[in-house]
């Protein structure tokens, strides 16, 4: 009875933290940003440990300690609901429904999965993208996306969209609750001449996919130029940065390498590469559900080998 008393006071201390941290708000969550998250993940291993002691020397009911541990994985991953996976094993050479590819090109590659080249462009086309920047690429991609929306619903005729826009960009409208786990494996080259190679991914908001969250990973970034940015893109065309991450990351080793994205019920989203935690923020940009997730290259040759949701109830 020792160790289920002490289980179940460890139950109750981490609803306690979790409650207040939740009630705590927005300016709480800020002054104190990783505070209640250690607090809790100190108690989830306190009560790991009660768990592992009490079925070691047998002094807590087997049906009892299975309804504790199915609690104590609530607190470990609120990420508990699958909302999208993809192997990206479809014979191609198109990715499988509800990807649709809105420019560019992103195929199926039976060795590394849906994989997506943009070439630099000529000389003169290759200023102009550089002069215009990102903000231009996201406009562009919305237009392309409005274009392809009313081609397929039947409206007026849409436009022909440029034969090569600079970059490639495929969405899949799947709905992904505004706490979410993003797991992506990328294989990422460098191609030879690419002033600005950049790989975005994340969820959006909308019917032209112009609002939402990216994560942008830039090959061979050195002399201060942050390897990673996290953003958070407007309806309106704007961008803003959240988080950077300034160290370089050299994932052009032909390996496919993990990057895990969550965002819980308080917005605070941690990046982690291969394990390793590189981006812990809070952002409350959105509070709404999404209503899908985008993909952009703007420059290099990229695979994704899988991608999974997870969302909460």
């Amino acid at each position: 009875m020792t160790i289920q008393r002490s289980v179940i006071a460890c139950l109750a201390l981490a609803a306690i933290a979790v409650g207040a941290a939740t009630l705590s708000g927005p300016a709480a969550a800020q002054s104190a940003p990783a505070g209640g998250d250690r607090q809790l993940q100190k108690l989830i291993k306190e009560l790991r440990n009660e768990l592992k002691r009490g079925e070691s020397d047998r002094l807590i009911d087997p049906w009892y300690l299975r309804d504790l541990r199915k609690v104590l994985r609530r607190y470990e991953n609120p990420w508990g609901k699958r909302l999208f996976s993809d192997d990206f094993s479809g014979r191609g050479p198109q990715p499988d429904a509800p990807w649709r590819v809105t420019a560019g090109e992103f195929l199926i590659d039976w060795r590394y999965g849906l994989r997506t080249v943009v070439e630099p462009p000529p000389a003169r086309q290759q200023q102009q993208t550089q002069s215009s920047g990102k903000n231009q690429v996201g406009q562009l991609f919305g237009q392309l996306l409005r274009q392809t929306l009313q081609g397929r619903q039947g409206g007026q005729v849409a436009e022909q969209p440029p034969a090569d826009p600079g970059f490639a960009a495929v969405i899949a409208p799947v709905k992904v609750t505004n706490a979410f786990a993003m797991r992506v494996e990328l294989t990422s080259r460098m191609v030879p001449g690419s002033a600005e190679p950049r790989f975005e991914f994340g969820p959006y908001q909308g019917a032209n996919a112009s609002a939402g969250y990216r994560l942008a990973y830039r090959p061979g970034a050195t002399g201060g130029t942050p390897s990673l940015e996290l953003l958070r893109l407007s309806s309106r065309g704007g961008t803003s940065t959240i988080e950077l991450y300034d160290q370089p990351l050299k994932l052009e080793d032909g390996k496919a390498h993990v990057i895990e994205w969550t965002r819980n019920r308080r917005g605070r989203m941690v990046v982690r590469v291969d394990g390793n935690e590189v981006m812990n923020v809070i952002d409350r940009g959105f509070r709404d559900p999404f209503d899908g997730v985008a993909l952009v290259n703007s420059g290099g040759d990229y695979a994704l080998r899988s991608i999974t949701i997870d969302g909460v109830d």
